[in-house]
């Protein structure tokens, strides 16, 4: 199949759709649905696979794709999503898409293989607007917000307010304080001094601040000397 075409019209949906299932592995399928409860409905293909066919679909007519997409197989959500980072426009139609995708995240896989890596032009832009996802009553956009903190984000001259954001959101969805502490942990290793004060005052839940120390004992990243010393701040 060649997905980078000049009009998508509904057959050439339903060809990709059959694509799909051609490249579909049952064992594959079978694990990647263990691990996406509530989102069991794919057709097990490889994420290797997904990234490469958005990029081509992307070198084409998107919009024709985009408006066909039925939003319903993992592997369509994550096609539809890829597609949209690869766009290459402005940032006010960029957060246009990031607020849309964030609505059809079904689940932390569908959430965690899309990254805007253009806001790397418009990092202030969407700083400014990062609240619209981590302070939104959809839990997988307040994960899909705080993931954009951390992939482009843990610099010394952002670190301040990206902490403060991580702070000011006490979630009891376990997808949001997982990606919470895992996020601390990256910063661990990104901005340490920052970090480690961080931890030592904060108003996180005990469940995403024992994680986050977790995550750090578990990264190779953090020396031997720091993984015993956040000891002390396990709750």
């Amino acid at each position: 199949m060649e997905p980078a075409r000049n009009e998508w019209t509904r057959a050439d949906y339903t060809e990709l759709t059959e694509y799909l299932k051609s490249l579909s592995e049952d064992g594959y399928k079978e694990f990647s649905d263990s691990l996406s409860p509530g989102a069991n409905l794919s057709y097990g293909v490889r994420v290797p696979h997904i990234r490469r066919i958005a990029k081509e679909i992307a070198k084409g007519n998107y919009a024709d794709f985009l408006r066909l997409n039925k939003w319903e197989y993992r592997e369509e959500i994550m096609l539809g999503g890829l597609v949209m980072s690869l766009i290459k426009c402005g940032y006010p139609q960029m957060l246009a898409y990031m607020k849309e995708y964030s609505g059809k995240i079904n689940g932390w896989e569908t959430c965690d293989i899309v990254t805007f890596k253009g806001l790397k032009k418009h990092l202030p832009e969407f700083l400014n607007d990062a609240d619209r996802f981590v302070y939104s009553e959809n839990p997988w956009a307040q994960r899909f917000g705080f993931l954009h903190l951390m992939s482009l984000y843990l610099t010394d001259e952002y670190i301040d307010t990206v902490l403060s954001y991580v702070n000011s959101v006490n979630s009891d969805f376990y997808y949001v304080e997982m990606m919470q502490a895992w996020l601390i942990a990256t910063a661990a290793a990104k901005c340490r001094d920052k970090t480690m004060a961080f931890l030592a005052d904060n108003d996180l839940n005990d469940f995403t601040q024992n994680k986050a120390i977790q995550k750090m004992r578990e990264s190779y990243r953090i020396s031997p000397e720091d993984k015993e010393y956040i000891l002390k701040f396990k709750r």
